[in-house]
């Protein structure tokens, strides 16, 4: 048994019901219009949506993945053999008819020589030849147009003919055959490869030798002509040149008498010297004058003070004089105070020194005035010296840089003049030199083609080449095969495996219900009670305890179960659903809302009347809330009621869907009951569904392998996910154990439902206790008893019987 429950998906993934809440997402739904799909018509009238254009992404072959081309192709292997068939057929045909075809090659070298010189770019020939490239493969390319031009087929058929004087190919089957010809350049050499393919290998080989022989015939004639081009271009180059340079040097002669460059050089040279000179003499007299104003204020403090007299600079004016003055005062003035020690005041000697000491100082004073005054004198010529010097400094300034101006201007374009001359001087001489250069190397050939080896008459065609043929014949059958394959599956566009459901549909799978081979509807209903050890029952059991998980918990108190088409078994699984609820203790209540094709009553075996039916009931309220428990019919399981339906007349049931009774209806149903189980009609156009999904907890979608298609689900999930429903997933119902591995890539030969609490079911009748307990008060397993369904130790009447006991009597076809 695989421990892995089917409704995972991959082992290494978190389990589908950990998600986020179920909602219809991922890849965007297509939209659909009015007509319906894949034709299909009964009770409802169309439903399933429209068809748009194959795939789901809008290409013929929908989407591909490996998963999807493996499983198609194990499934359809034998129409991709069929084609494999028809290629290898057609292979066989087109190399018998193919002609017979022989190839012929010939070689030749190439070498693009420079001559050696080393002027400004190029020598004088390169100048006169065409540049074909940098590289060998560029030069190649280059000349490629050239050897398949016309002149080089007029070559190669006119040596064919001189080296085949006795050959009767005719002019347009040597142009057919030269026309296929092929030539490549080896990788990493010089070697050229005509490569010529005919059906006489004689012309094949003799055409291949001729055209190697005719490229190298041209490439002569090209070098000469070219060399002798060469040697008047660069002779031509040469006089342009010389004629340029005289140019030049007449404009600079000119230049230089117009602007007389040197004169205003001599000018400027001279304006210079002369400033330099007037700068020099204002700082000297700026000194001076400084010097002068310091004795003047020397000279006016001591007319004030004498006594504060100390020293003078000894090169201003009468500073002799002054020092002499002022000494002979300074003797005197010592002379009288030492008389003035000696004697009286009244002593005739100090009154005779007193007035000489006046005298002395007198005579100091007049001292220092005159020099005062020849000072003042030289301080104010010195000042209109300066202001006479500055005045001269302007006007030699303003010259200067008018005459610097003009011969920066001058020599600007001298210099450019000199330098356009020295420019073309050189050239003249590079082109010179260059020109007795080429002389020298005029007779030699710069582009050098010689052949290689000749070409040899082959043995062995070459076409037709067996493994191509069949291979590319069996590489297109498999591909063609493969395409239709897809091309098929697409268009039939029927859910096949659990990759399809969680790939392309983005819904989540809930549980698959193993396939049940019974003879009626009525019985598969109630399988679930009449063995609870099956597979069935174990898968329906495993996906009630998801329903009651943590995660679902609060989404499972009512319940839409809704398919996309009939016969998906939706009626069959509300019904094993609500059996399971029951079996664990829960009150449930089964409802039949399929009011156009009722089936609940025949399902459980109630012979209902109009007055007991669910229709009816809302048809005849007018407006009034019916006595709804006056509806409801105790099934032969404990805890599970139903309430079933006629088809109403007179009314339709969108009209009743559409009333507020029902709304009613359900308020009433979920106070009075733990789990509420809806069998709706299968989604359509009709808006029974939408009305019914935006009024439950939550929907289950059913899908039956091979049988639903991808568009009316997508459609159905889209609609009810806009109207706000709240879509749970989907159960996979009606799976053969062949095909189990499809919906789980763990299971190999059976099923198993687990999650949290450790529930399954395998292949030889393993049963797996679940570890939740619930309490008595609320029907669910208290702690130390066994669920109602999951016994601890199932008695020998109860056990599962091993897989070939059941075989006839558990797995029966459906209706």
């Amino acid at each position: 048994m695989s421990d892995n429950p089917l409704y995972y998906g991959s082992s290494k993934s978190t389990p589908m019901y950990y998600g986020a809440r179920p909602a219809y997402g991922g890849k965007s739904p297509m939209y659909y219009g009015a007509r319906p799909y894949g034709g299909h018509y009964g009770a409802y009238g169309s439903y399933g949506g429209t068809s748009p254009a194959p795939g789901e992404d809008g290409s013929l072959v929908g989407t591909i993945t490996l998963s999807r081309i493996l499983r198609v192709v194990s499934q359809r292997w034998l129409s991709v053999f069929v084609f494999l068939l028809v290629g290898i057929v057609i292979a066989f045909a087109v190399y018998r008819i193919s002609p017979t075809i022989y190839e012929a090659t010939s070689e030749f070298t190439m070498d693009m020589r420079r001559s050696s010189s080393g002027n400004r770019s190029m020598n004088a020939i390169d100048q006169a030849m065409v540049d074909y490239g940098s590289d060998y493969a560029e030069i190649f390319n280059t000349r490629l147009s050239d050897w398949r031009s016309g002149k080089i087929v007029a070559m190669i058929t006119q040596e064919y003919r001189s080296s085949h004087p006795a050959a009767t190919d005719s002019d347009d089957e040597i142009m057919s055959v030269l026309a296929g010809s092929k030539l490549e350049l080896q990788r990493h050499s010089r070697i050229i490869t005509i490569t010529v393919r005919s059906k006489s290998p004689k012309l094949a080989a003799g055409l291949a030798n001729a055209y190697a022989s005719a490229i190298e015939a041209f490439t002569d004639e090209e070098n000469k002509a070219r060399c002798d081009k060469a040697v008047q271009q660069i002779h031509s180059n040469v006089e342009k040149q010389r004629h340029a340079v005289e140019k030049l040097s007449k404009q600079l002669t000119d230049f230089r008498t117009a602007n007389k460059v040197d004169n205003l050089r001599s000018s400027r040279d001279t304006a210079q010297q002369a400033l330099t000179q007037v700068t020099t003499e204002i700082l000297r007299l700026e000194a001076e004058e400084t010097q002068l104003g310091e004795w003047e204020k020397l000279l006016a403090e001591l007319q004030n003070d004498p006594e504060s007299f100390g020293s003078i600079p000894t090169d201003s004016a009468r500073a002799t004089e002054i020092a002499n003055e002022y000494q002979h005062f300074l003797d005197t003035s010592a002379e009288f105070a030492a008389l003035q020690i000696t004697f009286t005041d009244n002593h005739p000697d100090v009154i005779a020194k007193g007035k000489e000491l006046e005298m002395a100082k007198k005579r100091f004073l007049d001292a220092v005035a005159r020099a005062l005054q020849s000072c003042r004198s030289t301080l104010q010529v010195t000042r209109n010296r300066l202001a006479s010097l500055r005045a001269k400094y302007d006007d030699l300034k303003n010259d200067l840089a008018s005459y610097s101006q003009r011969v920066v201007f001058a020599e600007s374009s001298l210099g450019i003049l000199e330098a356009d001359f020295t420019v073309a001087n050189h050239l003249l001489e590079d082109l010179s030199m260059g020109e007795q250069k080429a002389r020298i190397d005029a007779e030699a050939n710069n582009e050098i083609v010689r052949v290689g080896r000749q070409a040899s008459v082959p043995t062995k065609p070459v076409l037709p080449n067996p493994l191509v043929i069949f291979g590319v014949g069996i590489v297109l059958s498999l591909a063609l095969g493969f395409l239709f394959v897809l091309v098929v599956d697409n268009i039939e566009d029927t859910v096949v495996n659990l990759a399809d459901i969680e790939g392309r549909l983005a819904l989540k799978v809930l549980a698959v219900f193993p396939h049940v081979r019974r003879k009626s509807r009525e019985q598969v209903a109630k399988f679930a009670v009449e063995d609870k050890y099956s597979s069935f029952a174990e898968a329906v059991a495993g996906f009630r305890n998801l329903l009651d998980s943590p995660r679902y918990e609060a989404m499972s108190h009512c319940l839409l179960v809704i398919s996309t088409q009939p016969g998906e078994g939706k009626t069959i699984s509300s019904t094993s659903v609500a059996i399971s609820y029951a079996q664990s203790g829960r009150k449930v209540l089964h409802v039949d809302f399929d009011l156009r094709r009722p089936r609940l009553a025949r399902v459980w075996g109630i012979e209902l009347t109009e007055a007991k039916s669910f229709s009816h009931a809302l048809q005849n309220a007018n407006g009034k809330k019916p006595d709804f428990a006056s509806l409801v019919t105790a099934s032969s399981v404990p805890n599970l009621d139903v309430i079933c339906s006629l088809p109403p007349d007179g009314v339709t049931p969108a009209s009743i869907f559409g009333s507020s009774i029902v709304g009613e209806f359900f308020e009433w149903a979920r106070a009075n009951y733990d789990h509420i189980i809806v069998d709706s009609p299968p989604f359509g156009i009709v808006g029974d569904v939408v009305s019914l999904a935006v009024m439950v907890d939550s929907v289950i979608i059913m899908c039956c392998p091979d049988r639903t298609h991808f568009k009316p689900i997508q459609y159905c999930a889209r609609s009810l996910t806009e109207a706000g429903a709240n879509i749970l997933g989907v159960i996979v119902n009606d799976v053969e154990v062949s095909n189990a591995a499809a919906f789980s890539p763990h299971s190999k030969h059976g099923y198993g439902y687990g999650y949290g609490y450790g529930y399954g079911y395998g292949r030889y009748g393993g049963y797996y206790r679940s570890s939740k307990k619930r309490s008595p008060a609320d029907g669910k397993p208290a702690d130390g008893q066994p669920a109602a369904d999951a016994p601890s130790t199932p008695s020998a009447a109860d056990a599962p019987k091993p897989p070939a006991a059941r075989a006839k009597s558990e797995f029966a076809d459906e209706d």
